[in-house]
């Protein structure tokens, strides 16, 4: 039955499949970020993927993080909602130095986190 005292195993966190592209990874994430369907991430959705979310300084991390994703179009301001395209683009600038290993690594810590909220 287990120690009642010990602290609960952890399990590993299922990873994408090597060989899957970064951007149908970062199609996945967003899939599950965006909670309420609407084609686009809000800032309380992309909150999903961190891990400290009652932490100030955390939240405030991922604010500015969420606006430097978010683009201005041409003619307009940015909307405060990350598209597909903007979520994506950023990532993989972002994760650019990364090596596909751990940036699947990270996608795959992303995924559980939206799936788990």
């Amino acid at each position: 039955m287990g120690n009642l005292c010990s602290p609960p195993a952890k399990r590993p966190v299922p990873q994408f499949p090597e060989g899957m592209s970064r951007e149908d990874m970062m199609k996945e994430v967003f899939k599950y970020t965006d909670d309420d369907k609407s084609g686009g991430i809000s800032l309380k959705e992309y909150k999903q993927l961190g891990q400290k979310l009652d932490d100030p300084a955390t939240n405030a991390i991922m604010a500015d993080v969420f606006d430097q994703a978010d683009k201005a179009g041409w003619f307009s301001q940015k909307d405060g909602v990350l598209t597909l395209e903007e979520f994506t683009e950023f990532n993989l600038a972002s994760g650019k130095s990364l090596d596909d290993a751990a940036f699947r690594k990270q996608a795959s810590m992303w995924l559980q986190l939206a799936k788990a909220r």
